[in-house]
């Protein structure tokens, strides 16, 4: 396809998009709350408050789709002023003032359509209810679903959202009896007072967001009527894919997408023709990162002067960089070669007199100008360890496993700080002559020196330098080396290099050593526990097989 074909497509897409924004720009629901209570069968009363500001149209909509063999009855509205009349065939084309105080559902090829008139234009907030039945399915292992109770692609964005779900019978839902996962938003999701509890930390803005929401029983909790002859492990490795529950793929900013605005597709662009140019865009992104890397000289000290959250958010976004529990590494390792952490070596008598040998971590002191991470890990250090100050690996592995979240909270903090100091920097571009990477030539250049960095580690001992100090060598490019994800490439190129061991090699090894063990019981650790199901930050990817849900929504 020419240039000049895919340049008339891309103006046709984005005056779509900017139609189907201005179409829409009038109409907002600033928060939905969706409350729900599940009965012993299985199914499900919801009720969803919707707060709305509308002025536009005549009547909000949601599509429930994708049901299988569940129904939805007993569908209500009311407002502040009262319940509405329930119409036993509703008409979508009817006027305002006919769908005043009025509702009703319509089916569809997909579903449903739960309709109400908006009746009044202004601030308004709606209460919908309606009942699903066999919304948890009895699987093989456990009771549960995987349901989209937020949909994608709303018309009235940007929403806030907080799904509650208990049980009818009054059991407690807590760690010992389920299990609870969310996808397709950045939020939270975690037992509260016997209930789960998912809400969004930002507001739902780009059409590709929803919210998903998985959750596991054990049996005897209720009894499900609907039985699906398989495991719920399926439903589970389903949903986990492109998610990162099951593994740390990357998940910085390249794999949120913003997605193109929902007025796009309402307006009859194929989905299809939109899903190639999103594939040719992002393999002209990848070719560009190749083309840099290929081109990049060597740079031969840390980037960034140093600060390895610029660094790891620059790095994870273009590719450079994957793994966030490297950024724990990395600030193990800065603790550690401070003097922040000393390391202990304890001894201790087990079973029928044998010895046994650990090494833990006494808590020094606080780290100074070391960076945000080293700082944030410090503290849950301090709250992990006992009053001796001596961190143990079963202390910090329990910790961890009880509070996951606190791990996600740091690498969340210190990829925004890095970020936003991008930004400060004037890393970023978002002209069209900076495309399709987005950089300044400020940022490109800090990209290629990550580049040209990590090259210089990979091949040290094709270059042969001896000019660096040993010190710089086996602490500031071994704690980037282990950022970046090439630490044991990296050990492998100095020793080339130095291959008589130094005291300065020796603890390098050690330390590093050190790193990947508390790395693994703090943030390994508590990836497998959220992965379990223990709660904490939802997965923006991943929530494929979700039942109900779908497309649209808000007010037309």
């Amino acid at each position: 396809m020419s240039k000049k074909i895919w340049g008339t497509l891309l103006c046709v897409i984005l005056f779509a998009a900017l139609f189907g924004q201005y179409a829409f720009a009038k109409n907002n629901v600033s928060d939905i709350t969706v409350d729900v209570v599940i009965y012993d069968d299985g199914s499900a009363d919801i009720t969803q408050t919707w707060n709305c500001n509308f002025d536009e149209g005549t009547e909000g909509y949601l599509p429930i789709e994708n049901l299988g063999e569940m129904t939805i009855s007993d569908f209500s509205v009311s407002d502040e002023n009262g319940p509405y009349t329930y119409i036993d065939n509703w008409d979508i084309k009817a006027g305002f003032d006919e769908k005043v105080n009025k509702c009703g559902i319509v089916e569809t090829d997909k579903g449903y359509e739960l309709c109400w008139g908006i009746t009044a234009y202004g601030q308004k907030q709606y209460t919908l209810s309606y009942k699903i039945s066999g919304i948890v399915g009895s699987y093989s292992d456990y009771d549960g679903f995987n349901f989209q109770f937020v949909n994608s692609g709303m018309g009235t964005l940007p929403t806030n959202a907080t799904v509650k779900i208990a049980l009818q019978n009054g059991v407690s839902l807590d760690e010992t009896n389920s299990a609870i996962w969310a996808f397709g938003f950045k939020g939270q999701i975690e037992f509260q007072n016997g209930q789960v509890v998912a809400y969004t930390q930002d507001a739902l803005s780009g059409s590709s967001e929803s919210v998903i929401v998985m959750l596991q029983l054990n049996k005897g909790l209720i009894a499900p009527s609907r039985t699906v002859n398989d495991s719920f492990e399926t439903v589970k490795s389903k949903a986990f894919e492109g998610s990162d529950y099951s593994n740390n793929s990357d998940s910085g900013d390249s794999s949120k997408s913003s997605g193109f605005p929902i007025g796009t597709v309402l307006i009859g662009i194929p989905l299809a023709v939109i899903l190639i140019f999103a594939l040719m865009y992002a393999a002209k992104r990848n070719k560009k990162i190749k083309e840099l890397y290929k081109n990049a000289e060597y740079f031969r000290q840390a980037p960034l002067d140093g600060n390895i959250e610029e660094c790891y958010a620059l790095a994870q976004k273009y590719g450079q960089a994957s793994d966030d529990g490297n950024l724990i590494g990395a600030a193990f390792l800065k603790l550690i070669n401070s003097g922040c952490l000393e390391p202990l070596t304890e001894r201790s008598v087990g079973f029928f007199g044998k010895q046994k040998e650990s090494v833990s971590l006494r808590l020094v002191h606080p780290p100074e100008m070391m960076g945000l991470t080293a700082a944030k890990l410090y503290s849950l250090l301090e709250l992990a360890c006992g009053s001796d100050r001596i961190l143990q690996e079963r202390e910090l592995e329990k910790y961890s496993k009880k509070h996951h979240e606190a791990i996600a909270e740091i690498i969340d903090e210190a990829k925004e700080y890095g970020s936003s100091m991008l930004e400060t920097m004037g890393c970023y571009d978002s002209s069209k002559a900076a495309k399709p990477l987005g950089l300044s030539q400020r940022g490109t250049q800090h990209l290629l020196n990550i580049m040209g960095f990590k090259k210089y580690l990979l091949e040290f001992s094709l270059i042969g330098e001896r000019t660096i100090a040993e010190s710089i060598i086996w602490q500031d490019y071994l704690t980037f080396a282990t950022l970046l994800g090439i630490a044991d490439k990296a050990i492998e190129q100095f020793e080339k290099v130095y291959p008589v061991p130094t005291p300065y090699s020796e603890n390098a090894h050690y330390y590093y050593l050190l790193a990947c063990t508390y790395r693994h019981s703090s943030y390994d650790t508590a990836q497998a526990a959220r992965s379990s199901g223990g709660g904490g930050s939802s997965s923006f990817g991943g929530g494929g097989g979700f039942s109900g849900g779908g497309g649209g929504g808000g007010a037309r």
